[in-house]
């Protein structure tokens, strides 16, 4: 198990800076949260944004608060491998939007921004990566003006045990909604907003998601899912203009993030938390 998590997601990221096809989980799965974003900027007029750290799950690495870019928004990005924040930099510069890279040891969880820098700080399922997460937190916490939005694995999912997550290659305390909620319990932060997300019709094992719709029995969607090109499939080509529809195409499968909330607790592939600054 330890093996597979290791080539699944920590040594994987080299191989998708050569060849960006992330597959239709990954586009999904930036797609929804995209709905997020908006709904956020719309309630706190947010106007610059700090992704940190930026390493969480498969795919391009760094590219997930491109949207706040397109935006118009001030955004900087954190990485903890200088190898992967260049490849990341050239993938930002390609696509034609701006933002800061800034690199971070990896045995510090110290952010170089002085409070209250950024409207926002977030990260999507980064936590787990990183070593001290109550001092990481806290950063977060130290550097936003008005909100923190943490994305973490949804533990409860059904797949969860078939999930490459060994303890000996994450930190998986960084991802338990109580810890999180508790590390800054004390702090000018109240937890206004939590949920499940990004449920689609697949489940969350580690498969190409064209070939887990025909296993189980979703043809009709699957030979969707080969309508819309998915070789080769990347956001990218979204934020780029190539495939300037590709939004309205892979909302096809958002049909369950409506859903009962007991069901998105078994089935969502991640959890959301929102924290709002009080008034000081």
């Amino acid at each position: 198990m330890t093996k597979v998590a290791m080539i699944t997601i920590t040594n994987s990221w080299k191989e998708y800076f050569l060849d960006s096809h992330e597959g239709l989980g990954t586009t999904y799965e930036r797609f929804i949260l995209h709905n997020y974003f908006d709904s956020l900027k719309t309630r706190y007029g947010i106007d610059s944004v700090l992704e940190a750290p930026s390493f969480g799950m498969t795919g391009v690495s760094g590219i997930n608060s491109m949207w706040w870019a397109s935006k118009g928004a001030k955004v900087a990005i954190v990485d903890q491998s200088p190898a992967r924040l260049e490849s990341i930099q050239k993938v930002w510069v390609d696509t034609g939007f701006s933002a800061e890279f800034v690199c971070q040891s990896s045995d510090s969880a110290i952010l170089p921004f002085a409070d209250g820098s950024f409207d926002m700080s977030w990260n999507f399922a980064a936590l787990w990566h990183v070593k001290d997460g109550e001092t990481y937190l806290k950063e977060l916490a130290r550097v936003a003006g008005k909100v923190l939005f943490i994305c973490v694995p949804n533990q409860q999912n059904v797949c969860w045990v078939l999930r490459p997550h060994n303890a000996a290659d994450y930190e998986l305390k960084n991802i338990r909604i109580d810890w999180i909620t508790s590390c800054l319990a004390a702090s000018q932060w109240r937890l206004v907003d939590t949920g499940f997300f990004d449920v689609p019709p697949w489940p969350d094992i580690a498969m190409k998601k064209e070939n887990i719709l025909k296993l189980v029995g979703l043809d009709k969607l699957a030979k969707s899912s080969e309508g819309t090109k998915t070789e080769g499939l990347c956001i990218l080509d979204y934020f780029n203009g190539r495939s300037p529809a590709m939004g309205e195409d892979i909302m096809k499968f958002d049909f369950l993030e409506n859903s009962p909330n007991w069901l998105k607790k078994w089935w969502a592939h991640h959890r959301f938390l929102v924290f709002e600054r009080m008034s000081r």
